[in-house]
């Protein structure tokens, strides 16, 4: 909420397909605080970006633990706003070490993890092969 956000004081805020839209979050928000918008088609990327957004979340990519979805928006997607769209872009969903190699391979260097480390057994190590797996990427 943009609201609550700004009453925080917070950075930003992220916002849902179903939330508060971009622009009126912009206006309760102004110009300098991190609008992010989550985006399950390349429509909606494509949206995000005319709509002033800072960075998209696209996803959810697999099947999670913290979230239950009907659908998932697969490697393709991630593919697709890779190649077209140039926000910066966190594939969500379902990410953990042994998968982020196929996050990876698509073009998108960014994720948002959640049950991948708070339900793991050694959340530290959880952590490390993460950022290992990532910092491996980005040679």
């Amino acid at each position: 909420r943009a609201d609550v956000a700004l009453a925080a004081a917070a950075h930003g805020v992220h916002v849902g397909q179903d939330d508060l839209p971009v622009a009126a979050a912009r206006r309760i928000l102004g110009p300098a605080r991190i609008i992010g918008v989550s985006a399950h088609s390349i429509q909606q990327a494509r949206a995000a970006v005319l709509d002033g957004a800072n960075y998209i979340g696209v996803g959810p990519v697999f099947p999670s633990r913290t979230k239950q979805f009907d659908d998932f928006v697969g490697i393709g997607l991630l593919r697709a706003v890779a190649e077209e769209i140039s926000l910066p872009a966190f594939a969500i969903g379902g990410i953990n070490a042994e998968n982020l190699p196929q996050i990876l391979a698509t073009g998108i260097h960014r994720v948002a993890v959640s049950s991948a480390i708070t339900r793991a057994t050694d959340p530290g190590e959880a952590t490390r092969q993460m950022k290992s797996v990532l910092a491996e990427s980005s040679v």
